[in-house]
């Protein structure tokens, strides 16, 4: 009885060492794709697109593509008579199809720039915004706004040292999280 208790143990043990092998040679087979447009590469663009009744997604489209390109690879039966090519960080919100415009286009919100590693424009940026931003609180980002509402807009991130309590060293941390948008 004892011998026949090891020779079962012995034959589940030998069964269960082959589960990964077969694991390993049974899962490239397996039709795992990945959805269009939601894998990155190291160039892609960033594009949020918001349908019509609400939902929305962030899209990974190659440099150069156009509106309707990108429509075209989600599948989307839309095409606008204005197409554009897309830019990093977009937000295009399409519009119920009686309106004649189709689309309009907007920036991605600065939560999601921030999550996706985009950059904010300093220009554009709100105190709320900017408090986003590691190591930037309400007196901080309070000092960034009044300061550029002074100057008008900031030519270079270096300004940014003009504001108390601002130096190199905060300087080159708020440097990962902003950029200035050449008009």
């Amino acid at each position: 009885m004892f011998e026949r208790q090891i020779k079962g143990i012995i034959a589940v043990s030998i069964f269960l060492a082959f589960i990964p092998f077969i694991g390993f040679f049974i899962s490239p087979q397996m039709n795992s794709k990945s959805p269009v447009l939601s894998t990155s590469g190291s160039h892609a663009l960033m594009i949020e697109v918001v349908l019509d009744n609400g939902e929305s997604g962030v899209y990974f489209v190659n440099p150069r593509t156009s509106v309707n390109q990108m429509f075209s690879q989600l599948g989307f039966n839309r095409k606008i008579t204005e197409d554009m090519q897309l830019q990093n960080g977009m937000k295009i919100r399409l519009v119920p199809e009686e309106d004649h415009r189709g689309i309009v286009v907007e920036k991605m919100d600065a939560a999601k720039r921030l999550a996706l590693g985009l950059l904010l424009d300093i220009n554009l940026a709100g105190r709320d915004e900017l408090k986003l931003i590691p190591g930037v609180g309400d007196v901080l980002a309070a000092s960034i706004v009044a300061e550029r509402e002074k100057i008008g807009r900031f030519d270079k991130l270096d300004q940014l040292m003009d504001i108390k309590g601002i130096k190199e060293k905060k300087l080159s941390q708020l440097k990962q999280y902003l950029y200035i948008d050449q008009l």
